[in-house]
């Protein structure tokens, strides 16, 4: 019972740990400490001072992996969708064991967000700069564009390291530098957002 003075640092993690989830998915943060004590209590006995090692050292890692374990089991448990309500949007719990309807799956598929879909303006700012970084491009000489072009994958959609652009273009590697710098200096001059 000498580490009981410890117990400060459950509270501190479950903040860190669980902040943002609880916020949203209602789960209390009473429910993470509670976690985290009792990981802290499991690392007690374990500990060995004579490793020279501090217990608060120790028994950081079994707090943060208690309530992070809390955590995983209960987004296991179900997912939020968005609902229509009288009031505006809000949350409801839909646990993923239910037996669903056709169309009800589908309400489910497309309450999921795709984290790879870009939104129209990201789609519209990429295609600017490619036209702006293309243009540039034009304006190099034919070695450096020649070069930028295959370092970076433009050719085969494989960027290609340092060592692997020396190899290609029959270069040493120092020189491989002074070229990549040279032509990434002259491109930098004629990019118009870059500063």
């Amino acid at each position: 019972m000498k580490h009981i003075h410890h117990l400060h640092i459950y509270h501190t993690t479950a903040v860190q740990c669980g902040g943002d989830f609880t916020l949203f998915s209602g789960f209390a943060l009473d429910d993470l400490v509670q976690e985290g004590s009792i990981g802290l209590l499991n690392a007690i006995p374990l500990f060995d001072a004579g490793r020279g090692m501090k217990f608060l050292t120790y028994a950081a890692p079994a707090v943060r992996n208690a309530m992070t374990d809390c955590i995983r089991a209960a987004l296991a448990l179900f997912e939020q969708r968005m609902v229509d309500k009288k009031d505006g949007p809000g949350f409801q719990r839909v646990y993923l064991d239910d037996v669903l309807s056709e169309d009800e799956r589908m309400l489910r598929i497309e309450a999921i967000a795709d984290p790879h879909t870009q939104t129209p303006e990201q789609i519209y700012i990429q295609k600017e700069q490619l036209i702006e970084l293309y243009a540039a491009l034009d304006k190099l000489t034919a070695r450096e564009q020649t070069y930028l072009l295959y370092r970076y994958g433009f050719t085969d959609g494989i960027e290609h390291p340092l060592i692997g652009a020396a190899l290609h273009f029959h270069l040493s590697e120092s020189w491989t530098k002074k070229v990549e710098g040279e032509a990434m200096d002259s491109l930098r001059g004629k990019l118009p957002w870059w500063f």
